[in-house]
């Protein structure tokens, strides 16, 4: 019985993207993968939960902001939200090429929205650097930091309308959306920043390790045409690439989407104003959730100065296709592997693998999950977790019943009272769980206990542990 940590593989082309950031970038140079990232702490005045930031927060942080950066940025204009939320839309620097950047068009999004924050205090604190001036004489920065208030106070993805403003480029039923569009209409922006979080078990590529950030430079059309617009943001995607594999090797990726006409990034791309995609992915363990914010602002600010300084000219556009596209439902959270799986239906037990995910703040286009719950049954051999456990040896038992929505205490108190603890015929467990009948048989979607029976003396078994919330406990 052995606890694993998922096993690191970092493909070949992720490397190559990463060799090549660390022999271009010299570590001192302002806009290098290191030093935003060490620049980011100083900068930082993002709260420690991103999902905490809600529309008076935002406000409360803005007005800091100007106060402690006194003209940095004017709040141009105020949109408003369904429900009477204002967005507010900031105008940085004084140059020609307009950039609009938005973030949390969904509202259960908001790592782009803290960095956005973060990115802001570092212009603001470095103005006299040259080349922070050079950037804000050259570009003029059009930022939406939350453009769905009320999604965010939710933590939904959609508006108060219940709509996916993200799917509302054509029809525009969505105010936000409306404005959104009218901000983009009026400046003609020359590149577009949309800003996003994606499911945290994605991997790069088969098999590789877990995503923490994802890019695409959006089509504008159905036949995904080359266009000056498109290979501008291929070539900016590889800029972040490099930043993000010098910092986070084998863990960025492309999104793997195609042209969707009603999207409001293809929109923008089809309208003119030529978008990068930049989707926030998952990195496990503590203080994920800043480690996510760090990238966001690594790989805007870095592109930001690789615009405005025509470096992003040197980029090789090929590089583009070098990385590894995202891979969906390949990260559970957890992973038993090699248990003897029991069931309700009587069936002898046999030998399988059982993979769970676990609820989480973001939950993208589908319905948030309220409770941990099997994914997969079967041969997850080939399947990488988040966390495993090879449980080679022990006996697995669905536990549908109402102890089994406990804590792990209450639970082994319970099953011990009905003599199902130390000491129990193999057979009598058996018969125990076929009673329970259906409500006990492994498959997706069960959000029951699975208890973990080893060997004892004399033919017996003993409660060695379960899972329980999609955790292993008392292992």
């Amino acid at each position: 019985m052995k606890l694993l940590a998922a096993s690191v593989l970092v493909l070949a082309l992720g490397l190559g993207v990463a060799s090549r950031a660390r022999a271009t970038e010299p570590q001192g140079a302002p806009a290098s993968a290191q030093s935003l990232w060490d620049a980011w702490p100083a900068a930082r005045v993002s709260p420690p939960d991103p999902y905490a930031l809600k529309h008076a927060g935002l406000r409360t942080a803005l007005a800091a902001l100007q106060a402690g950066q006194p003209g940095l940025f004017t709040i141009v204009e105020e949109g408003v939200s369904c429900e009477g939320r204002k967005i507010p839309l900031l105008r940085v620097g004084t140059g020609a090429a307009g950039i609009l950047l938005w973030s949390q068009m969904h509202g259960d999004e908001p790592t782009a929205t803290s960095a956005l924050l973060d990115l802001l205090n570092w212009l603001g604190a470095n103005r006299d650097r040259a080349e922070v001036r050079q950037l804000l004489a050259k570009v003029t920065l059009w930022n939406i930091p939350m453009l769905n208030p009320d999604g965010a106070e939710r933590n939904q993805r959609w508006n108060a309308q219940e709509l996916d403003m993200n799917r509302d480029a054509l029809r525009l039923s969505t105010p936000e959306g409306r404005f959104l569009k009218r901000v983009r209409d009026r400046e003609l922006p020359v590149l577009g920043f949309n800003l996003h979080n994606e499911s945290p078990n994605l991997t790069a590529g088969f098999r590789g390790q877990q995503v923490a950030i994802s890019l695409l430079s959006v089509p504008g059309d159905e036949a995904l045409s080359d266009t000056p617009g498109t290979r501008l943001t291929k070539r900016l995607a590889v800029g972040v690439a490099r930043r993000v594999s010098a910092l986070a090797p084998g863990r960025v990726a492309r999104y793997d989407m195609d042209y969707t006409e009603r999207a409001f990034g293809d929109s923008m791309t089809r309208w003119g104003t030529p978008t990068l995609l930049i989707e926030a992915g998952g990195w496990s363990g503590p203080g994920e959730a800043e480690r996510l914010v760090r990238l966001n602002f690594v790989g805007l600010l870095g592109s930001l100065f690789d615009f405005a300084d025509g470096s992003v000219e040197a980029l090789d556009v090929a590089d583009y296709a070098r990385i590894p596209v995202n891979h969906r439902d390949a990260l559970p959270t957890f992973i038993v592997h090699n248990v003897r799986l029991a069931s309700g239906r009587g069936l002898p037990p046999f030998t399988a693998d059982l993979s769970f995910t676990l609820p989480a703040a973001f939950a993208g286009g589908g319905l948030r999950r309220r409770e941990p719950a099997i994914l997969e049954v079967g041969d997850l051999s080939y399947a990488r977790g988040l966390t495993e456990l090879d449980a080679a040896g022990l006996l697995a038992v669905p536990w549908p019943v109402p102890e089994a929505r406990t804590d792990w205490p209450a639970l082994r108190k319970a099953l011990e009272a009905r003599g199902l603890g130390t000491g129990v015929a193999e057979s009598r467990l058996l018969e125990a769980v076929r009673a329970l009948g259906e409500g006990a048989v492994a498959r997706p979607g069960f959000n029951g206990a699975v208890l973990l029976y080893r060997p004892g003396g004399a033919g017996t078994l003993t409660l060695a542990g379960a899972i329980l919330h999609g955790r292993p406990v008392g292992l």
